[in-house]
């Protein structure tokens, strides 16, 4: 593909916290450490039930004394609705912003008086950079080519990076099974927050058992939800396949004896699969 390109995120939705509450009441329900965002520093944070699973995931900018969220439409309503219930007494404003536009962009571009951020993608370097932009359209990325929300999700995929309203389950998935630990998404020194209790155990009691990993088709046609398994073993399952990408979630221990042999994982029905380091 030629560079540079960029993926329009026509999902994305944003919200505004403020008041001068609204640095504690975040730093008590979010994954991440809400004192290191700021106007030249944004952050990529979720949030969880008291059990520690998945509900939502945004990016978080800080403008003037407001806190801005940014999630994608499959989330936006169920969020508000939660910061609203956790708001309580709390001396906050939570607002809906509808003059904002999300794109990840693949080169560098010239930033325009109308750019509200442009920077790396806080979850992974190689995923393209954030521009938020004020216009629907911006002539900054006039002759640029755009690619489908298919592409960018393969992109994803290739650098372990779920595409959560597609590839998470709200009230069931976990945070380290999916490589989040690894996205610059939670903060392990910064307190106690909501579902910071299970998350905390998971990782200092070596209490995980299986996580994502990336792999490519090398025969085969396999399926979403496809269990994965040969004549000795049940590795996982494939949550996600895009052009010839794949994301599944299989047990470490097996996954990692098959990295360590550098060898394919072949399954019962012919499918071929290696995986992507």
């Amino acid at each position: 593909m030629t560079v540079p390109y960029f993926y329009k995120n026509s999902n994305s939705q944003f919200l505004s916290i403020e008041g001068e509450d609204s640095n504690e009441f975040l730093q008590n329900l979010i994954t991440n450490d809400i004192n290191k965002c700021s106007k030249d520093n944004f952050l990529y944070s979720c949030l969880l039930t008291p059990q520690g699973k998945f509900l939502s995931d945004f990016f978080v900018f800080k403008k003037d004394e407001k806190f801005l969220l940014e999630t994608h439409s499959f989330f936006y309503e169920k969020l508000l609705k939660k910061l609203n219930l956790y708001k309580l007494r709390s001396k906050i404003h939570i607002n809906e912003i509808n003059n904002l536009h999300s794109f990840s962009v693949f080169g560098d571009l010239q930033k325009d008086q109308d750019t509200f951020i442009f920077d790396i993608d806080p979850r992974n370097a190689n995923i393209g950079l954030k521009l938020i932009h004020s216009k629907t359209n911006p002539r900054i990325l006039n002759g640029i080519n755009e690619i489908n929300e298919e592409k960018y999700h393969e992109i994803l995929i290739q650098n372990l990076v779920p595409l959560s309203h597609y590839d998470l389950v709200e009230n069931k998935s976990l945070l380290l099974e999916n490589n989040f630990e690894n996205l610059n998404s939670i903060s392990w020194d910064k307190g106690c927050y909501v579902g910071q209790e299970i998350t905390a155990r998971m990782k200092y009691r070596s209490l995980l058992k299986k996580k994502i990993y990336s792999l490519t088709i090398k025969d085969g046609s396999p399926l979403i939800g496809q269990l994965i398994k040969d004549d000795e073993s049940e590795f996982g399952k494939i949550i996600s396949i895009k052009n010839n990408s794949v994301l599944a979630m299989l047990k470490i221990e097996l996954a990692e004896k098959k990295i360590n042999k550098k060898q394919k994982i072949k399954t019962n029905e012919g499918l071929v699969l290696e995986f992507i380091l």
